[in-house]
């Protein structure tokens, strides 16, 4: 028997019932791919790392405090604190599920770089660590930390759709 879940109907049971956290399991391609390469903690937590700048530069790039994104996003504001600053906490779907919706950016390419998942396509594992090594910590986004921030959410958005 095969089970076949459409995003479209993972998406209306995260939106009907948010209090539930479900759990991502293993990819339904296997690791057996070449392009694609199995998480384990260590590689967990330099995404989570990536993950956290990703949102960082999002919201900087918005102008909003982590309160106004919260309320935005309808998310905990210590969720998001979590997300940015600690790349030991593992961010539940939902909270990935709003800030995809809110920041437009692929929920499949947030579910990996939050560790979510078993498996990371290497291009993005790769182009993650590169982002999330060239940034700095600082009140604003530089014009390169810009340019790195839409290169990086075109390259997850891209991903997602089966581009190269």
């Amino acid at each position: 028997m095969k089970l076949l879940f459409t995003n479209e109907w993972l998406r209306q049971g995260i939106a009907a019932d948010p209090d539930s956290d479900p759990e991502a399991g293993p990819s339904i391609t296997g690791a057996a791919e070449a392009n694609v390469a199995t998480i384990g903690e260590g590689k967990a937590v330099r995404l989570r790392i990536a993950l956290g700048v990703l949102v960082r530069h999002l919201r900087m790039r918005e102008g909003l405090t982590l309160a106004q994104l919260a309320e935005r996003a309808q998310v905990l504001e210590d969720q998001l604190f979590q997300v940015e600053h600690d790349p030991h906490y593992t961010a539940s779907p939902r909270l990935i599920f709003q800030l995809s919706n809110y920041f437009n950016v692929s929920l499949v390419m947030l579910s990996q770089l939050s560790g979510a998942t078993h498996t990371v396509e290497r291009t993005v594992y790769n182009a993650a660590l590169k982002y999330a090594a060239c940034s700095d910590d600082v009140s604003t986004l530089t014009a390169e930390e810009r340019v790195a921030l839409d290169g990086f959410v075109a390259l997850l958005n891209e991903r997602s759709k089966g581009g190269p």
